[in-house]
């Protein structure tokens, strides 16, 4: 999508195939959120007003996943983000404890 909400599909991304595209996000997914957390991903593609895009359904996870992205994250087990109505909002770390603990009955670690 770009941002005045267009479609402008996934040849954007100029990659071969479809099959690479897939290919791509899983390993962008496992990356960034861990292997378990790719197997809760399930990619699809299909063509919108003659453009391919990507539908992407998730399932939640039974473990709390944290963002670890290039080495920007703020806390060492990586950033934990929570839904808050329509947005995400980025947890201070003391907060992501206490939401885990409560959320997962867990210590917080990934």
């Amino acid at each position: 999508m770009a941002d005045d909400g267009k479609i402008v599909g996934i040849e954007r991304d100029q990659l071969e195939t479809d099959d690479k595209f897939m290919r791509h996000l899983a390993q962008v997914v496992r990356d960034g959120l861990g292997d378990r957390a790719g197997t809760c991903i399930d990619p699809k593609v299909q063509v919108v007003d003659g453009k391919t895009v990507c539908v992407v359904t998730c399932q939640r996870s039974p473990e709390p996943v944290y963002l670890k992205w290039k080495g920007m994250e703020s806390a060492p087990d990586g950033d934990f983000f929570v839904r808050s109505g329509p947005g995400t909002v980025k947890l201070p770390p003391e907060s992501a404890w206490e939401y885990v603990k409560t959320r997962f009955g867990a210590s917080g670690s990934s």
